[in-house]
């Protein structure tokens, strides 16, 4: 192999910090309508930082620390907005109105009217919960994702679950006459 020039100099990719699991006051910092990826359907995209308490401006600094080209924005929750053509139209609606009870508490005088670019500078409770992931090389590591908003008070009184952590579920191979082996996909040799 040719050797990398200033080699020595070049400082290693580092694993980004997670947020720990639990419950946050956080401040909107945008809101927007998008289409859902694989339905008709839209959903509120709202982008966030974390405003009180020991981790204030967690996502800002940590999409300051990065030192890709593409760098994203991971303080992010996803809300389907109701589609009346869809057979949980019904569902979404409880979902939605929860979401927006949620704001109404958190923000005294504030009143829902479908103005999603009103949303900038409110608050809102975000509860995180951990979750299993799977690296391009098989590795499986753990982050925390946004799961739930709430009222910030609930979360300034504790009045929260944080959920379960979610597993990746080991997939588990048969041979007749074998015992069962770990699949772990194709193996680099």
């Amino acid at each position: 192999m040719k050797p990398i020039s200033n080699w020595d100099s070049v400082q290693a990719a580092s694993n980004p910090e997670s947020l720990p699991a639990g419950g946050y006051v956080c401040e909107i910092k945008q809101a927007k309508e998008v289409k859902n990826k694989n339905s008709d359907g839209t959903h509120l995209e709202i982008s966030f930082d974390v405003c009180e308490g020991e981790h204030i401006g967690f996502f800002q600094q940590d999409w300051k620390s990065q030192d890709r080209e593409d760098k994203f924005w991971r303080g992010i929750a996803r809300q389907n907005i109701p589609n009346e053509n869809s057979s949980k139209f019904e569902q979404q609606k409880k979902f939605f109105k929860r979401f927006t009870n949620a704001l109404e508490d958190s923000n005294p005088g504030y009143h829902w009217d479908w103005n999603e670019g009103a949303l900038k500078g409110m608050k809102i409770g975000v509860v995180f919960g951990e979750r299993e992931r799977e690296s391009q090389r098989g590795t499986v590591y753990s982050i925390t994702e946004a799961a739930e908003m709430i009222s910030a008070d609930d979360v300034r009184k504790n009045n929260y679950k944080v959920p379960e952590k979610k597993c990746l579920q080991k997939q588990t191979t048969y041979s007749a006459g074998f015992s069962a082996v770990e699949d772990y996909g194709d193996l680099p040799f």
